[in-house]
């Protein structure tokens, strides 16, 4: 019963509502500027043109409905995915510096992009497809290995995940050293730095529906994994199903950050930061937090990626930006940690 109390006073928490309410203004705020920003500026009175269909630009449109329009909401879905996926591993895994490659779906992801671009010379569809795949098996795989291993504590997973991750990362390492030096490499090291530049509505319908369905999974979860958050045992006192949420919760995790490495790449850090910026702000780590953190990590994209193709005339792979801001970010967090003790 005092368990019991707790979560609820969590949930209770003055302040959630009004800054869930800021943090839809910053995502349309970031989302404006996603669609406004780049080499072609967009002007407000064109946009107000264009959805009026009032506009004869037909370079105008064509830029606006097919390339940034689609572009800043693919950008959005991934970073909400990212960092719902972060913040679902820390709380499970009871660990505020889990990242969402921690059971080693980046890797597997890249194995399969890599295994495409040699297989099939990176063919759209095929090559989103491979890479889903390829996160989606490594941890299947890692979750195989605690099971047979009879481990099913935390610690279990993350080794069962070191193990899948360092195979698979082999791997890649491999197949490079095996790729064609002018066609195959590039393209290899080019995707692995992640961006955006071949988003396009098909790309977004095709992980949207996986999305969508692993975030409503989390969200009926909610009130588990909150209890998970307090250990197995009080879990267990609390008659939550460890073994079947914990599963349940890590795939879809995993499903959301296949998803969004299928379509860009590999993006780092999001998921690490986006989780531990809602918990500086909203003090605590409710389920109300879930919905925090798809704000959060949807700024941090937009935002990132719009500096991505707006700095130089080249685009910059979009995990440069995001490691400029995760690494320090990273370094705070250490140093509060240590002020802490």
């Amino acid at each position: 019963m005092i368990l019991s109390k707790r979560i609820i006073d969590f949930e209770k928490r003055p302040g959630i509502p009004s800054i869930l309410w800021m943090e839809t203004l910053a995502v349309l705020l970031a989302f404006l500027i996603s669609i406004f920003s780049g080499r072609y500026r967009v002007e407000l009175i064109e946009l107000f043109s264009i959805f009026t269909f009032s506009s004869d630009d037909a370079e105008l449109q064509i830029l606006f409905w097919l390339v940034r329009l689609p572009r800043s909401v693919l950008v959005l879905t991934a970073g909400a995915a990212l960092a719902l996926a972060g913040t679902v591993y820390q709380s499970v895994f009871r660990n505020p510096l889990v990242s969402p490659d921690i059971l080693g779906v980046s890797s597997g992801a890249s194995l399969g992009a890599v295994l495409s671009i040699l297989l099939w010379h990176n063919t759209g569809g095929i090559a989103q497809l491979a890479s889903f795949c390829g996160g989606i098996l490594a941890v299947v795989l890692a979750m195989g290995i605690v099971r047979a291993s009879r481990n099913d504590s935390t610690l279990g997973f993350i080794l069962g995940g070191v193990m899948i991750s360092s195979v698979a990362s082999s791997l890649v390492m491999l197949f490079k050293y095996f790729a064609d030096p002018y066609r195959q490499l590039p393209a290899i090291e080019f995707w692995m730095m992640g961006g955006f530049y071949n988003a396009d509505w098909e790309k977004v319908l095709n992980i949207l529906p996986v999305c969508c369905l692993a975030a409503i999974s989390i969200f009926l979860l909610r009130w588990q994994l909150k209890v998970l958050t307090l250990g197995d045992d009080e879990a267990r006192s609390l008659g939550v199903r460890v073994k079947l949420v914990r599963g349940i919760l890590v795939i879809a995790a995993t499903a959301l950050v296949a998803a969004a490495v299928s379509v860009a790449g590999l993006v780092s850090w999001v998921g690490l930061v986006a989780p531990n910026i809602v918990r500086m702000i909203t003090g605590d780590t409710s389920s109300k937090s879930l919905a925090a953190s798809l704000g959060v990590g949807a700024v941090i994209l937009l935002l990132s990626d719009t500096l991505a193709r707006s700095i130089t005339a080249s685009e910059i792979p979009i995990s440069v930006i995001t490691s400029f801001i995760g690494a320090p970010f990273l370094g705070y967090l250490l140093w509060k940690a240590g002020h802490a003790l």
